[in-house]
């Protein structure tokens, strides 16, 4: 139904550079290279850009000057091209203050805790990723939820994982129904028994709980973003909510 396609090339098919912005003490730049020609009447995206700007004309056309995207990563790049070329990879010198290594006093901040208290809610939540429920803005296709564990999800009721010897504390078994509160929420869960959870954890999977969706999927577990809520990282400021304190009761 398109009006125009731009098929690009495969990643096998043309040169792309591999900025790492972050995690490494030294900044570094890959060069991925074509390691066969192009099979189809495909065109590097950066290359299809030059085009269209050239055809626009003006000063659009004139933020384009390279004939084609090789020679914009050539000159853009400058000096790291031939060490690109040769090895693959461009690293800069490792930034060192009187000999040492630099560290940004920020990272010296204290490490943040988990939100809720000991005394009131006991238990401490992790939400757990699955291979098979999507956890992201797409939600699972009919088939791969009808693969989930009845352990994870049966019918419209989710299950947190907790020990054993934590749910006979609480005097809940197998398949209990129980009510998880934490301090942004509850839920209505189900339990499922086990030995690899730490004594004092339950864990519930991401990506159920959805409100949209087709009958295979929406309406079905408990959305686990509704039960965590925000947490401030003190040195970078980007949320950092992996856990909460919650509480487990017989419904």
């Amino acid at each position: 139904m398109a009006d125009l396609l731009l098929p690009d090339h495969v990643y096998l098919e043309r040169f792309e550079d591999v900025p790492v912005t972050a995690g490494l003490a030294s900044q570094t730049i890959g060069l991925s290279k074509p390691v066969v020609s192009p099979q189809f009447n495909t065109r590097h995206l950066g290359e299809t850009l030059i085009c269209l700007a050239r055809a626009m004309g003006g000063s659009l056309a004139a933020s384009f000057p390279w004939a084609d995207y090789e020679t914009c990563l050539r000159e853009t790049l400058a000096e790291k091209w031939d060490v690109l070329m040769k090895d693959g990879v461009w690293t800069a010198e490792q930034m060192t203050t009187a000999g040492s290594s630099f560290r940004a006093p920020a990272l010296e901040a204290a490490t943040i805790g988990v939100e809720g208290e000991a005394s009131a809610f006991p238990l401490l939540l992790i939400p757990y990723d699955s291979l098979r429920i999507s956890s992201g803005y797409i939600g699972d296709a009919p088939f791969m939820i009808k693969t989930v564990a009845d352990t994870v999800i049966k019918g419209k009721d989710g299950f947190v994982d907790i020990n054993p010897q934590t749910a006979a504390e609480i005097g809940l078994g197998e398949g209990s129904l129980a009510l998880l509160t934490t301090p942004c929420g509850e839920a209505s869960v189900r339990v499922h028994l086990d030995e690899g959870i730490m004594p004092g954890v339950i864990a519930m999977a991401k990506g159920l709980g959805h409100t949209a969706y087709d009958g295979y999927l929406a309406d079905k577990g408990v959305n686990i973003n509704e039960l965590i809520g925000p947490v401030e990282d003190p040195s970078s400021g980007h949320d950092a909510a992996w856990g909460i304190r919650a509480k487990l009761a017989k419904a």
